[in-house]
């Protein structure tokens, strides 16, 4: 179990049958499953604790710090912009917003982390 959570080969088929068992338990409940939810959105925990461990065997230091204080810089700004163009937070539109912006930032800090694993070994 160890190896596939440690290999980029074994994080992606993770990934897959992850996304696999999402998608049927998404088909089997349609009628309850949340609109606007997208098989995206359960990505990021995952893509984070991937990155640590791509980013540890390339470079001895793990990316995951820098990215979570960036998403809460995010979070930050995120907040800040909303409640200068609209004067307030609805927290819907904000969550939604925040976590489809955290889900482009951990898919992108991945792909770098997977490049440099692959370039540097």
């Amino acid at each position: 179990m160890q190896q596939l959570w440690t290999i980029w080969p074994g994080q992606l088929s993770f990934l897959a049958a992850v996304s696999v068992i999402i998608l049927a338990v998404r088909r089997v409940t349609r009628r309850f499953w949340p609109r606007g939810l997208m098989l995206i959105d359960f990505w990021p925990p995952f893509l984070i604790i991937f990155t640590h461990f791509l980013t540890l065997q390339a470079t001895e230091s793990s990316l995951v710090p820098y990215e979570v204080i960036s998403m809460m810089i995010l979070g930050i700004g995120l907040t800040i912009m909303e409640v200068i163009q609209r004067g307030e937070i609805i927290y819907q539109r904000f969550f939604k917003l925040y976590w489809r912006l955290i889900d482009l930032l951990a898919i992108c800090v991945y792909l770098v982390a997977l490049i440099t694993h692959l370039l540097l070994k």
